[in-house]
Formats: C-alpha cells, sequence, structure tokens
C-alpha cells in the first residue's frame, strides 16, 4: 500500500513502517517501529507507534482548554524525540480533509487541531495522539536503511494502533523480508 517515486537510483516510498534493527542503541528509536508518513528528497517524518506516554489524554485536555469524553485510560503516545509540544493525530475512520495524508483504507494522519477537538469530545472515535514525531534530514534516512538500521516494511493496519504496543516491535520484526 505505498507508492515509489525513483528518482535516480533513490526509491522514497511513504507511508511505510520501519522496524529498528536489534542493533540500533539510539535511546529515542530502541526497539521502535515507526509510522513514515513522507519521506522524499528533503527528508523524512514520522511518529514512533509503540511508545504511549504516562500523560493522559484528559489532561492534554485541560490543559488546552478543550473537552475530553473518551476513556480514562487513553494516553497521549510519544511521536518522536522532534518538536515534543507539536501534536499529530493517526485517526481511524473518519473523512480525512484535503490537508490529511491518508494512510491506506481505514486511517489517517493529521495535524488538524479542530479535528483534535472533535475527537477528544467524540468516546466512540478511534485516534492516538502522538507528541512529538521522528524526522531526517535530506538523505539521513536512506543512509540509516543502508546501514541497515532499520527494515522498511509494509504497512500493517492492525499495527498502526497495536493493542500491545511493548509486542509491537518483536512482532513486526518477526514478520516479512527485509526491505
Amino acid at each position: 500500500m505505498g507508492w515509489a517515486i525513483i528518482i535516480g537510483i533513490m526509491v522514497y516510498e511513504a507511508p511505510c513502517l520501519l522496524v529498528a534493527s536489534p542493533a540500533l542503541l539510539d535511546p529515542n528509536f530502541l526497539h521502535s517501529v515507526v509510522l513514515i508518513v513522507e519521506h522524499d528528497e528533503e527528508g523524512a517524518l514520522g511518529v514512533i507507534l509503540n511508545r504511549p506516554l504516562p500523560l493522559a489524554l484528559a489532561q492534554v485536555s485541560e490543559e488546552g482548554g478543550m473537552t475530553f469524553r473518551g476513556s480514562d485510560e487513553a494516553t497521549a503516545w510519544r511521536g518522536g524525540p522532534v518538536d515534543p509540544q507539536r501534536g499529530i493525530l493517526l485517526v481511524q475512520g473518519g473523512l480525512p480533509a484535503e490537508e490529511d495524508t491518508v494512510v491506506d483504507l481505514t486511517h489517517f494522519v493529521s495535524h488538524r487541531k479542530d479535528l483534535l477537538e472533535t475527537l477528544l469530545g467524540d468516546p466512540s472515535a478511534r485516534y492516538r495522539l502522538f507528541l512529538g514525531y521522528a524526522g531526517w534530514g535530506a538523505g539521513q534516512l536512506d543512509e540509516e536503511l543502508d546501514l541497515g538500521a532499520w527494515t522498511r516494511r509494509p504497512l500493517v493496519s492492525e499495527w498502526l494502533m497495536h493493542p500491545d504496543p511493548t509486542g509491537l516491535w518483536q512482532a513486526a520484526l518477526g514478520s516479512g523480508t527485509n526491505g
């Protein structure tokens, strides 16, 4: 479910998943699974799918002056080490707006605050709020892929909001072939 642009010998594919190599010891990405949302000649942007934060969505809502009607157990997620004040939404279901990024047939990514307010007020909404993101400069991710720090995987819808974030890396590591 991805698209590729071939520019010379470079192949950019997004959306896709990246699975951290067991040898990747950077604490920001140790045992992580990353949803790559954008990847082109200028760099790449994604969110780490398996890092829940000890920060309740109710608290995020209160601090932002928004109403929250979801589960008391709902938390925000650490999207990555860059710009932790920036919120990125991964939404299951609903209709994306023109500025949103479609991930697959059932999920999209959005940066819209009005959508966040709507989702926080809807107890049946399926979404995750990521604070911060994973970012790579021009050519940086391609270099890390060449060095074997990451394995590219096709999207697996069930992994995008995996119920067991601690088991996601192992599941993703053991599936498929190197990409």
